[in-house]
């Protein structure tokens, strides 16, 4: 894939400061290469939480931080949509993507010790399985 072939720029984000420098680098790279954006966060906590009222106080605060994300987008002129997924992180930024997309997103150096070897990081994960290039935010 050469630059020219970028037709949108997807962010996967968490709340996070490492998330925020994907978003402003990934929609400066936007603004040059004149492409949309869209930014999107995973919501995996129906796996764990039962209650309906903490799921729900969950979307908003995850909704809370899009829009801020969504605002340093547009202080470029950046064309941005933010979006909401429910399931597994890896799997469905994966499912999200297709071809002519760039994928760039933080990487989080969360997992430690022995869980380093039995469970990837969701960046790893979508590096090995994205139809799509990724790049890389440390």
């Amino acid at each position: 894939m050469v630059m020219s072939d970028i037709k949108r720029i997807i962010i996967p984000v968490d709340n996070s400061e490492n998330s925020k420098k994907a978003v402003e680098q990934g929609a400066y790279l936007a603004k040059v290469l004149g492409v949309e954006v869209k930014i999107i966060t995973v919501n995996d906590t129906h796996q764990f939480i039962s209650s309906v009222v903490l799921e729900d106080k969950l979307k908003k605060e995850s909704q809370v931080f899009l829009d801020s994300y969504k605002k340093i987008a547009e202080t470029l002129g950046v064309k941005i949509d933010t979006q909401l997924i429910t399931g597994k992180p890896a799997e469905e930024i994966i499912r999200f993507v297709k071809q002519g997309d760039l994928i760039i997103m933080a990487h989080h150096d969360r997992i430690k010790g022995i869980d380093k070897v039995i469970e990837k990081s969701v960046t790893h994960e979508v590096v090995q399985r994205a139809p799509c290039s990724v790049f890389i935010i440390k």
